[in-house]
């Protein structure tokens, strides 16, 4: 019986460990990027500001989703992701930027890629090649939060429903 308790305790150890691991990434300020297990990710400095210069690719089995459905368009756009998961998916000393960090930053700097939406209600996907959206970590209301829309002719601050997965950029801590 002891047996199987440490057997037990030594593997959720190990699961935690894992886990703990999988959201730590190294920052290399010299190199401008930020490693983590999933990619190397490029960074710019604007500011006293540091953000990933591309979307946030990380997995999260519950609800996080790739354009379409297909695979490559993770590896081309980054993954999509609804409001809470958007919230806590930012790896161990970077968060999801307010509407405030948005604004004051050059989105010419943030690379942004035109990677579309997600819609909960059905599951279909719209907006590929149109448009960007980033969840701010700014909540409008209990089922709504404040997404940053860019297209070809501005940058607008809107509020959509928080079950909506839009991608994701993180700025350092």
């Amino acid at each position: 019986m002891k047996k199987m308790i440490l057997l037990a305790v030594a593997t959720l150890a190990f699961f935690f460990t894992a886990c703990e691991k999988a959201n730590t990434c190294s920052y290399e300020e010299a190199a401008n990027t930020l490693s983590c297990q999933e990619k190397t990710y490029k960074t710019v400095k604007m500011g006293d500001k540091v953000w990933m210069a591309e979307n946030l690719a990380r997995f999260d089995s519950d609800s996080s989703f790739c354009y379409g459905s297909n695979h490559d368009n993770c590896e081309k756009y980054g993954r999509l992701y609804p409001f809470e998961s958007a919230k806590t998916i930012c790896p161990d000393g970077w968060t999801l930027p307010t509407q405030a960090d948005f604004e004051a930053a050059d989105m010419k700097s943030l690379n942004v890629l035109k990677a579309g939406y997600r819609y909960a209600s059905n599951g279909k996907f719209a907006d590929e090649g149109v448009s960007a959206s980033f969840w701010t970590s700014d909540s409008f209301d209990d089922a709504r939060g404040t997404v940053v829309r860019v297209n070809d002719s501005a940058v607008t601050y809107e509020h959509f429903s928080k079950s909506i997965a839009y991608s994701v950029r993180c700025i350092k801590k």
